[in-house]
């Protein structure tokens, strides 16, 4: 009796690791045969709340590789209202709202899957018409250049960038103004926008700083050739005249040395340009044609 007892019990403890190698093998095909479920985008700490449709867009013919940032110029009212592409003369459109009020809102009006028309007439670096090749936000603010952004606005503003950037792996050189893409055509977001915030944060472009310094002491200043030059490299559209290049050199300081965008090429532009092309555009950098 004892011996039929343990007979019985090796022939289960062979079933039972028999069974369990079987049941390991079956999970492990069902799970390797299993579909990939594509990941929904999440916006970490952030409430997009779905606003009016807009007709100002269509199905997107290129992947987003650029962000901008615009500045509405208007009230949230009125800015919903003509964002939303009823004038069939001026037919706009944005994929995302930043709200003004004490605490923002992010509101949704064009899906990122479609073209939004908040561009316009535009182009960076080798792309044109960038409607196709971007993902738009509005910023509630009468004028960038003279109203500040709220501390409130800049937080949500980092947030909701963030998660765009990561999600179609936008470079740090390709999140721009509205300014910087329609040179002399538009001044938004605007001379207050807190670019350098942003950049500190890790959203946008930035000089390394003790490289700035080094070049800021040197005390050179770029030809203008050569400063077209680099402005083309980092991006810039530039006119083919003197007015062209003060236009493209103003966009670039509004952005990058908005304490003073006087169009005109001076040692700080010099090293924070150089500085940008060195870091995003070129390896190894150029010698740079300069003049006492």
């Amino acid at each position: 009796m004892i011996v039929s007892f343990r007979s019985y019990c090796s022939q289960l403890m062979v079933w039972m690791v028999f069974g369990t190698f079987i049941s390991g093998c079956a999970s492990k095909t069902e799970e390797i045969t299993k579909p990939v479920v594509p990941a929904q985008p999440s916006f970490t700490g952030l409430r997009i709340e779905q606003g009016p449709s807009s007709l100002g867009c269509e199905p997107r013919r290129h992947p987003a590789t650029i962000l901008v940032l615009h500045h509405t110029a208007g009230s949230l009212p009125s800015s919903l209202e003509i964002l939303q592409g009823k004038d069939p003369k001026h037919r706009v459109g944005v994929h995302y709202v930043v709200t003004d009020e004490p605490k923002p809102r992010v509101i949704r009006m064009v899906p990122e899957e479609m073209a939004a028309f908040h561009a316009g007439k535009s182009s960076w670096g080798k792309l044109d018409g960038l409607n196709h090749h971007s993902i738009g936000i509005e910023v509630i603010n009468y004028d960038g250049n003279v109203y500040p952004y709220s501390d409130a606005q800049a937080d949500i503003i980092f947030a909701l960038c963030a998660e765009i950037i990561r999600r179609h792996d936008i470079k740090p050189w390709n999140v721009v103004a509205h300014s910087d893409i329609a040179v002399g055509r538009k001044i938004d977001p605007g001379s207050k926008f807190p670019w350098a915030k942003l950049a500190k944060l890790g959203i946008g472009a930035s000089p390394l700083p003790d490289e700035l310094q080094e070049r800021i002491v040197r005390g050179r200043v770029a030809t203008p050739a050569h400063f077209r030059q680099l402005l083309k490299d980092y991006g810039y559209a530039v006119g083919p005249d003197d007015a062209g290049l003060k236009l493209s050199v103003e966009a670039f300081q509004r952005h990058f040395r908005p304490a003073k965008f006087d169009g005109l090429i001076d040692v700080e532009s010099t090293a924070i340009l150089e500085c940008l092309v060195r870091r995003y555009q070129s390896t190894p950098y150029r010698a740079v044609e300069v003049r006492p």
